[in-house]
């Protein structure tokens, strides 16, 4: 019969009211009774009645004996209970506790099967449009043809290596590691949930980005900033482009830990250069509009934008709080330039390229004293690790750095 209700809440709370009652009826009648006894024992003697005075002596000593009974009460059934009637370590409140992490057990493992389907489901849809690219460009090849694992291969190699020729390539003409001239920030459109897109204009850049930030604002609040991948350059196309700006919007709880949130649209490929002076500008100028805490200036981003992450970190020291590069690394990187910026570095498991080089990178840094740590999502592609940005725990760390 425990074990029936031991999963009932409801059950606990009756439990501790009605012991917390007996408790106090327990520790209060005993005295309540000793004292009307001697009060009645004492008006016996002056009545000068002895039969009066012998009923009143011995109820005096029932009751005294009673008091003590009822005193010692809760000690003696707490001993009966547990001895008798659980018996064999069926303790109800461990019972409960049990049954309560099981139930949370269950519904984490139901979150995890959605999150599953829901992967798997978008899997289908990226390979479905891998395999019209390739027919497509296997059109145009003629007899020089590949395997769709060739060719798909071919693909994230390519788009790797340029990626990190570009975080390396320097700055021909290019504004590294500065703050470009003052610019100018104009409002683009205001969207729903607060989402708002604003355009830095500054010594020949323009760039767009997404603005998220409570209504009314607080001062002293801190800035999350997210740098996209090579798929979003130069193109502001809704919320739901970005899983991440659209967690954030619409099914992040920012009332506990309010902050802004910043995510600036490359105009051109890569996260370096007047991109990269360009996005910093604009943490700046939201520093100034909402007096918001430099100190509290968080770096994230996927892919392009994870190298941008590394990059930025890099060429602007001391002024993040703390990075979340996701699949991108390179094994040019000086680990020496990041250890005094709290790093959690995320990858798919089946990235291995952007894996191996990221735990080495991790390694490294934390060998010269850093503080960096690697999570590897299972069952992530590059395609899909995106979505691990709508995890509250993301924000959580961050934050708490």
């Amino acid at each position: 019969m425990i074990l029936a209700f031991c999963d009932k809440s409801y059950i606990v709370q009756i439990m501790l009211i009605v012991k917390t009652f007996l408790k106090i009826v327990c520790y209060i009648a005993p005295p309540i009774i000793i004292i009307t006894s001697i009060i009645t024992f004492f008006k016996a003697i002056t009545s000068g009645k002895e039969e009066d005075l012998k009923d009143s002596g011995k109820l005096l000593v029932r009751r005294i004996i009673a008091g003590l009974i009822i005193v010692f009460l809760p000690t003696i059934i707490s001993y009966v209970f547990n001895s008798f009637t659980l018996g064999d370590k069926l303790e109800f409140l461990a019972c409960f506790e049990s049954a309560s992490k099981e139930r949370v057990e269950s519904l984490r493992q139901k979150e995890e099967a959605e999150e599953k389907a829901e992967r798997q489901a978008q899997e289908k849809e990226d390979e479905k449009k891998l395999k019209a690219a390739y027919e497509a460009d296997q059109k145009k090849r003629g007899s020089a043809k590949q395997t769709f694992e060739e060719w798909k291969k071919e693909k994230e190699e390519k788009q790797r290596q340029q990626q990190q020729q570009q975080q390396q390539s320097g700055s021909s003409g290019e504004t590294v590691g500065g703050t470009l001239p003052d610019g100018n920030i104009t409002p683009v459109k205001v969207g729903a949930n607060g989402v708002n897109v604003k355009q830095f204009s500054g010594s020949g850049v323009n760039m767009k980005y997404y603005e998220i930030a409570p209504s009314p604002a607080k001062s002293n609040m801190p800035i999350i900033v997210f740098l996209h991948g090579s798929g979003e350059t130069g193109s502001v196309g809704g919320v739901g482009n970005l899983p991440i700006v659209s967690f954030v919007a619409n099914n992040y709880n920012r009332s506990n830990q309010p902050f802004i949130f910043l995510a600036p649209i490359a105009p051109s490929h890569g996260w370096n250069g007047n991109n990269a002076a360009a996005a910093k500008a604009i943490i700046d100028k939201t520093i100034q509009e909402y007096n918001a805490d430099r100190s509290r200036i968080y770096l994230t981003g996927m892919s392009m934008g994870g190298y941008g992450t590394w990059y930025m970190v890099s060429q602007y020291q001391n002024y993040f709080r703390a990075a979340m590069p996701m699949s991108g690394c390179s094994d040019g990187y000086n680990p020496a330039k990041y250890v005094n910026t709290p790093i959690y570095a995320i990858v798919g498991s089946s990235e291995s390229s952007y894996k191996n080089c990221l735990n080495n990178l991790v390694n490294k840094i934390n060998n010269q004293g850093g503080k960096a740590t690697l999570d590897v999502v299972q069952g992530a592609s590059h395609s899909t690790i995106q979505r691990y940005y709508k995890n509250e725990k993301l924000f959580n760390w961050l934050l708490s750095q």
